[in-house]
């Protein structure tokens, strides 16, 4: 959506296929630009051959698309060489790298893997994401991929001191309040579980903690009980899906991202665009670190992320935060003018 939102529409227009037929987020803005939504089946496994029949019949009646770009990496090795048999140039994105050994990564990795001997060309977040999904093979070849940064529109994240104090009374939090937050889907891979433990100790630490919670997600209700049983909801202000995150990062002392995997998360560019202090997991690619403002933590000890918390109570902001994200290279004007150059050079 960053890009979608940069990118000169006159030039590139971008339509979704998403496999839900509940209304998303970002729907109506994605109308509002000029975007289509196509909604087709989620893959099942026993519906295997309705699920390809789907994307052939939606490509028999949709000729007009030159490049098919794929962010759904489970399914992609299918849906892509039908694209391909339709004449379409074929995009794979990893925007993350692999999780635990488990039966689901499992799972995963083996209906994913193929993408790579499908796929025209490779995206990745991080080299670590690129490399996780498509191989090494893959990452040693400069000709058929490239690393696309999660880039931001840097300027909106500069911090503000007034614009500080007006969030904080809009969330009903005083000026002096020592402010914690994250921003991230309630999944198992961000940890949530582990960041109630946090809170928990953090409420005995410091008078004047308060934690900031924006997101939803499918264990919405197992994090809800989970605070409840942890009397932490008195800290805790959930902020639910959010469209102003540079405003609500402008309350916040201290930002933390204990994940138990991820690739290159757009959250943490942002969080160092607003200048704030980033504490998140050593699972986290180390391509994350723009700035002195960042911090790896492994997630075997809630007493680790308390104290690393802690030490950054005396930390002073400063507005000048964002040069540093435009010097590595997270300019969303760049990546956006990256990606608009290399559609027109496929087709």
């Amino acid at each position: 959506m960053n890009l979608y939102r940069m990118v000169d529409r006159q030039r590139i227009q971008f339509d979704f296929a998403v496999s839900t037929n509940e209304k998303c987020d970002y729907d109506d803005e994605i109308i509002a630009l000029g975007g289509r939504i196509y909604r087709y089946p989620r893959y099942k496994g026993i519906n295997h051959f309705a699920y390809k029949k789907w994307w052939n019949q939606f490509f028999d009646s949709h000729s007009e698309y030159r490049i098919v770009h794929g962010h759904i990496g489970s399914t992609a090795s299918i849906y892509l060489k039908i694209a391909k048999k339709h004449g379409m140039y074929a995009i794979a994105h990893s925007h993350s790298t692999g999780g635990k050994a488990n039966l689901h990564d499992a799972l995963y990795k083996a209906f994913s893997y193929p993408t790579r001997f499908v796929a025209d060309y490779f995206l990745g977040c991080s080299t670590e994401a690129l490399i996780s999904r498509y191989g090494k093979r893959i990452a040693n070849r400069q000709d058929i991929h490239h690393i696309l940064n999660n880039g931001i529109d840097v300027e909106k994240y500069a911090y503000d001191e007034l614009l500080q104090k007006e969030i904080r009374k809009e969330l009903g939090l005083k000026d002096n309040a020592f402010v914690v937050g994250t921003v991230g889907r309630f999944t198992e891979a961000k940890n949530i579980f582990f960041i109630v433990d946090i809170i928990r100790e953090m409420m005995n630490c410091d008078p004047d903690f308060h934690f900031l919670w924006a997101g939803t997600g499918e264990l919405k209700k197992q994090l809800e009980e989970y605070m409840k049983r942890n009397e932490v909801e008195k800290c805790v202000t959930m902020l639910g899906v959010r469209d102003d995150i540079p405003r609500v990062l402008q309350a916040l002392n201290v930002f933390i991202l204990p994940s138990k995997f991820e690739g290159l998360p757009v959250i943490g560019v942002e969080v160092q665009a607003a200048g704030v202090p980033l504490i998140c997991s050593d699972h986290v690619s180390k391509e994350l670190k723009m700035s002195d403002c960042v911090t790896f933590l492994p997630i075997d000890s809630t007493e680790k992320w308390v104290s690393a918390i802690l030490k950054e109570r005396q930390f002073r902001r400063v507005n000048d935060a964002p040069s540093g994200v435009v010097r590595a290279g997270y300019d969303i004007h760049k990546t956006a003018s990256w990606l608009m150059e290399f559609y027109e050079s496929r087709y």
